[in-house]
């Protein structure tokens, strides 16, 4: 009676090692999908390739002053504190913003790093980490055209410039109703519609417009006060679905320099230099 017992006991046991053991795997492959296989292939072939959109100061940018054409900015000093922590070597491909989420979800590039804000129409093609840097969207015209807008229905009969394939886009498409609405690839070329009077007035991040405004002393900012649910963005990292791995490794990187003021620091930092880039390049 007892040895059968113990007999019965044993097959249990070992119906419920190969049980745990058959569960474990499955929720192992399901976990990591394609996901942690591109993880692998970063960790083997040791590069981390990074698309970003340059023409977007302080975040990516070309310095003209600088003797290279490399892009710099605080976004790429924060790819660099990711290729660090992963031990890999740091590979940038600059591209139009439009087409950085395409290139990220056919596995041509691993990491989108573009001043790029968190969507729900995103979320559904990408996965994004926690936010690293929260800014204002704001309309910036001409020092001699603030006064005329103070509201948003002050641009109804206006002339309206925003980035392709941002939310600034999107802000001007739901929330405003302008007499005409330009988007073009870069910022450089909606200040430079502007400053020609082409166009009215350019819905655009506070971080981003501050470069501007200090080369620029004939633009500012606007009274208008875009409606709370668009006024303020969440920048963060955009990568491709399932890589849960990657994912915890550059909100590490996150957490680390927020709380070390890294971010801070490198938002003054290349913000002096991208003023200085772009007196450079109205000169």
């Amino acid at each position: 009676m007892k040895k059968n017992m113990i007999k019965g006991f044993l097959i249990m046991l070992s119906v419920g090692i190969l049980a745990g053991c058959s569960s474990g795997g499955t929720s192992s492959s399901n976990s990591e999908g394609t996901g942690n296989a591109d993880f692998d292939k970063i960790m083997d072939k040791k590069e981390l390739r990074v698309a970003t959109a340059s023409g977007y100061a302080p975040y990516e940018f070309i310095d003209l002053n600088a003797s290279s054409t490399e892009v710099v900015g605080v976004d790429m000093a924060f790819a660099e504190k990711v290729a660090e922590e992963l031990g890999v070597k740091l590979v940038v491909q600059d591209m139009t913003f439009g087409s950085i989420l395409g290139s990220l979800t056919q596995g041509s590039v691993d990491l989108a790093i573009a001043g790029m804000s968190i969507t729900e129409e995103r979320k559904q093609s990408v996965d994004f980490s926690e936010p690293y840097l929260k800014s204002e969207n704001r309309v910036i015209a001409l020092n001699k055209n603030v006064d005329k807008f103070k509201t948003i229905d002050d641009l109804n009969d206006a002339r309206l410039g925003a980035q392709q394939s941002t939310t600034q886009e999107t802000i001007i498409q739901e929330a405003m109703t302008p007499k005409q609405t330009v988007t073009l690839e870069k910022i450089p070329d909606l200040i430079l519609e502007l400053l020609t009077e082409n166009i009215d007035g350019i819905v655009i991040e506070d971080t981003v417009a501050q470069q501007y405004l200090i080369s620029n002393p004939d633009i500012g900012f606007t009274d208008i006060e875009i409606p709370e649910e668009y006024r303020y963005k969440e920048t963060a990292v955009a990568i491709k679905k399932g890589n849960q791995e990657l994912v915890d490794a550059v909100n590490k990187v996150i957490q680390e320099n927020q709380d070390n003021g890294n971010f801070d620091q490198w938002v003054l930092d290349y913000s002096e230099i991208a003023a200085q880039s772009a007196k450079t390049a109205s000169k």
